[in-house]
């Protein structure tokens, strides 16, 4: 790794409650509580893997941010970043269903995203990446902080990475969606999506909607994931792909497949990090990432980077 501080994360932190017993979730039903969001999953992985991260977001004053900042603070992520915000922590329940799982969400009125930096410029200088979501692009959240970081560190010579993380409830309609992403993507020289982001922002969920999207002229690599369907990888030059990969995720046991893009996302950052550049490699590196991630039905559990930590170590 080279002398910066690493990967500057930047995003939302939620208190996930989980039913301890599953379906059906009753009166009474007892709950585990984790911290979760998509910003804090991708630092907390970062720094199982051995990277430095360091975690921009907001927690609540409330006893559920409390808790979520002593968590924190206990992690080999750098922490001195997170803001405790007077009002409430964002929370968000699992609910296992019959032909899936979904999440609720209680948002609205919370400390949901980060707080903005002063000098956006100086905060992105100290690191050789910004990693930004998508879930904190929306207006009523971090839009303008957003882009001011993807500018600032775009400017700077600093790699900008942004995850899609498209939810639809976020958005008034996929055009506005569209408008936001391609606001942010001129910044950007690694993009992260799902096929459920893309359909989201009513683009055809395939690798070629996903090159429509970023500008015309964009230089850089992405990722399209497609749950337990094979991820392509892709290098752009000038707008035009010039390599193209595809591998398949590890068979696993899937727990729940909440935090697999977070993890993917992750091992990827921390591939760079080494210096890893084979976009096959990058692919593999992701997709074992988020095979591990889905195997446990919480957000985060260190004990599962383990075996990404042994192919990055080979690679």
């Amino acid at each position: 790794m080279d002398d910066t501080a690493g990967v500057l994360v930047v995003g939302d932190t939620t208190i996930d409650l989980y039913p301890v017993d599953g379906p059906p979730t009753t009166s009474g039903s007892a709950f585990e509580w984790h911290v979760g969001g998509t910003a804090a999953n991708v630092a907390r992985w970062l720094a199982a893997l051995g990277d430095d991260a360091t975690l921009v977001t907001n927690v609540g004053t409330d006893t559920a941010g409390e808790m979520a900042a002593r968590h924190l603070d206990a992690t080999p992520v750098q922490s001195h970043r997170v803001a405790r915000v007077d009002g409430t922590s964002p929370l968000t329940l699992y609910v296992p269903t019959d032909d899936g799982d979904r999440w609720d969400a209680w948002v609205r009125g919370s400390c949901y995203g980060f707080t903005p930096p002063d000098d956006p410029e100086s905060l992105v200088a100290a690191h050789d990446w910004v990693h930004l979501e998508g879930v904190t692009l929306p207006e009523s959240v971090n839009r303008s902080a957003v882009l001011d970081l993807a500018a600032a560190a775009h400017e700077r010579g600093t790699a900008v990475a942004f995850d899609l993380n498209g939810r639809r409830n976020q958005w008034e309609s996929a055009a506005a969606y569209r408008r936001a992403l391609r606001d942010v993507l001129p910044s950007c020289s690694m993009v992260f999506a799902g096929t459920a982001d893309l359909a989201v922002a009513d683009i055809d969920p395939t690798p070629s909607g996903l090159v429509d999207l970023l500008p015309a002229d964009h230089s850089g690599t992405a990722f399209l994931t497609d749950g337990a369907s094979s991820t392509v990888g892709l290098r752009v030059r000038d707008g035009a792909v010039v390599e193209r990969v595809a591998g398949s995720p590890p068979s696993v046991s899937v727990a729940t497949p909440a935090g697999a893009g977070d993890a993917f996302a992750a091992g990827v950052l921390a591939a760079r990090r080494r210096g890893v550049s084979a976009l096959r490699e990058l692919v593999r590196i992701g997709n074992a990432a988020g095979a591990a991630a889905v195997t446990m039905a919480e957000p985060f559990a260190p004990e599962v980077a383990g075996p990404v930590t042994a192919i990055l170590d080979d690679a």
